[in-house]
């Protein structure tokens, strides 16, 4: 089986748009080739009301409190690359250069490499190179799927998405790619996020029969059910102090944010259904979260603050800007050293 949850993903992408791309990747189904990935685009949907653009005092302020990068993928050129930018939008450059699509990237804690996902090689296997672009490097090899990687707090191992026994489980393994393991055995496991403290591991899981967050240990043991609703709920990423998760949930027929306890207690929505946000990710101080959403000029990077407010856009063009993923500024200063 192909990878289910990213197909998942770039049809959401295309519901996120009203419709407005030419193709939904995997359109003959979950089994589609990854090639498939190539063909979505999206065009510029109609005007979007209640997203603030970037401005000069947003971008003073955000520079004034050092809040590092954000690594992302566009499909602005054609295809999907890998991109870096400041937190306030600014200093956008592109990180990898080939006719294939790279996406899904994840910052190393250090700041100094960045895993992502490639179809270079005819299907998904993992990448990393430094957080300059240079010293691209594959991972895994094998005729499976492997997809969103995901590095443990002490940048020594890496969860990722593999389908190599058949169904998709979470793996793990050595940040060199030594050691490939998998750490659940239930079937219809995807996208890991680490907790902050390494302990633990959040994923995405259809076992129940509709996408649902799990949690276990980072030895794959102590799985446990978070989410409990006839929604779809995927893509959780942990808030820097282990306390909260931000996650991805359809219902009422919008995509959105929500953020509950790590228990899984005290869910609510971060923003208004009418943005139509989807995959979260935590600025390093907690203050804030990332996303992408519908915008005025297609599916763009905003952040928001964590209790709803400051909805500001980062990313602006015809294409398509998705899958933040946010670093410390300490970290990418240690990596210009």
């Amino acid at each position: 089986m192909k990878q289910v949850l990213l197909v998942i993903c770039l049809v959401v992408l295309v519901a996120l748009v009203g419709g407005s791309a030419a193709a939904a990747p995997g359109e003959g189904g979950a089994d589609a080739h990854a090639s498939d990935v190539g063909s979505f685009w999206v065009s510029k949907p109609g005007p979007r009301a209640g997203f603030v653009p970037a401005t000069s005092s947003l971008d003073a302020a955000l520079a004034a409190e050092g809040s590092g990068k954000i690594v992302f993928h566009s499909g602005r050129i054609g295809n999907f690359e890998i991109y870096v930018m400041n937190a306030d939008g600014s200093g956008q450059r592109r990180l990898t250069r080939n006719a294939a699509d790279d996406f899904w990237a994840s910052w190393s804690p250090d700041g100094r490499r960045i895993a992502f996902t490639s179809t270079r090689d005819g299907n998904f296997e993992i990448y990393v190179m430094n957080a300059d672009g240079s010293g691209q490097r594959r991972l895994t090899s094998n005729p499976a799927d492997d997809s969103a990687p995901a590095w443990s707090p002490d940048g020594r191992r890496i969860a990722f998405t593999s389908s190599r026994i058949g169904h998709d489980e979470i793996y793990v393994m050595n940040a060199d790619g030594s050691e490939q393991q998998p750490l659940s055995h239930s079937g219809a496991n995807e996208a890991p996020a680490w907790s902050s403290d390494g302990r633990r591991i959040a994923f995405t899981s259809t076992r129940d029969g509709n996408f649902e967050i799990y949690v276990m240990n980072a030895d794959g043991s102590s799985e446990r059910r978070l989410t409990r609703s006839t929604a779809e709920d995927f893509s959780p990423s942990w808030s820097p102090d282990g306390r909260q998760i931000a996650l991805t949930s359809y219902r009422n027929d919008r995509f959105g944010i929500d953020v509950m306890n790590a228990d899984g207690t005290h869910r609510r929505r971060l923003l208004p259904d009418r943005r139509r946000a989807a995959f979260p990710s935590w600025s390093p101080d907690g203050r804030r979260i990332s996303f992408h959403s519908v915008t005025d000029w297609g599916l763009e990077i905003c952040v928001v603050n964590t209790d709803g407010s400051g909805v500001r856009q980062l990313t602006r063009n015809d294409s398509l800007d998705a899958a933040p993923d946010w670093t410390s500024p300490t970290t990418t200063t240690a990596t210009r050293r």
